[in-house]
């Protein structure tokens, strides 16, 4: 059940050297294998770690993709609205010339304020 291959090359020639019984260097090697395992476990978990961080760090970026996305699906209705203002208030055709009115009254004119003083009834009541 010895396999040579697992034990560093520093350590195996280490061991040859020395008269050990067969169970201690079953032991030993059992030993160093543990202490692969042990470090490949931690490196696992690290590992892990990481991946789970990756993880949420992607959820969170698709969230914000998410609203990036409602952001710009909103923009044509901004557009939208804002030609409205843009446009004239004679109605033209797709050519850019003005479409006939079908009522043809002519506009009428605007009514003007018109300022009237208030004190000037009182004012002239007193100078006489």
């Amino acid at each position: 059940m010895s396999r040579p291959g697992s034990l560093p090359a520093s350590q195996a020639s280490g061991l040859a050297g020395t008269n050990l019984t067969p169970s201690l260097q079953t032991l030993l090697q059992k030993q160093q294998e543990h202490a692969g395992l042990q470090a490949l476990r931690e490196a696992s978990a690290e590992l892990l770690a990481r991946v789970e961080k990756l993880a949420e760090m992607s959820n969170v970026m698709a969230d914000g993709g998410e609203a990036i996305g409602d952001v710009l699906k909103n923009w044509p209705h901004v557009f939208s609205i804002l030609n409205l203002f843009e446009q004239p208030s004679v109605p033209t055709s797709p050519g850019g010339t003005p479409l006939p009115r079908e009522d043809d009254e002519p506009d009428e004119p605007l009514p003007q304020l018109v300022r009237l003083h208030y004190n000037v009834e009182t004012e002239d009541s007193a100078k006489r």
